[in-house]
């Protein structure tokens, strides 16, 4: 979309929000969020720095230091959004539920799978999630994450 001067969008997330829409919109029966949100590769890379691999490298950086500790701890903050049964695409939901065979390479995978399908234009085809592929994906990712290194470490 053409954001303009206008301040009644708003970028959150891994999209872009057309938040006039959105509150002449809320609590009507029918609401469609896929029209007013807009998700772009480039929002969707960003998205997955910001909530996978910013937290991924942060853990990676204080993993050796937590390991001095009687007490190591480390909390990834996600949402409820990253629940499995938010990732619609059986494929993807697949990978990041088998716990056993998780990795961070097959988390790699997914997240390459979903960029890829941004850029081809078929994430809405691909059925990824009912909104929000992006940021859904990311949190996921960063809970199968959290638990391989739980298990790790």
């Amino acid at each position: 979309p053409n954001l303009g001067n206008s301040i009644s969008w708003s970028r959150v997330g891994g999209i872009i929000t057309d938040v006039d829409a959105l509150r002449s919109g809320m609590g009507k029966e029918g609401f469609k969020w896929d029209e007013i949100i807009t998700e772009t590769y480039e929002l969707a890379e960003e998205c997955f720095k910001i909530n996978y691999y910013g937290p991924k490298r942060m853990c990676e950086a204080f993993i050796p230091l937590l390991q001095l500790s009687d007490s190591p701890r480390i909390v990834n903050v996600s949402s409820s959004m990253g629940k499995l049964t938010n990732v619609l695409n059986e494929w993807a939901r697949g990978i990041l539920s088998d716990a056993e065979k998780l990795t961070e390479e097959r988390i790699e995978e997914v997240i390459n799978q979903l960029l890829n399908d941004f850029k081809q234009g078929t994430v809405k085809t691909k059925n990824w999630a009912k909104f929000m592929s992006a940021y859904v994906v990311s949190k996921a990712a960063l809970n199968g994450y959290t638990r391989i290194i739980a298990k790790k470490h």
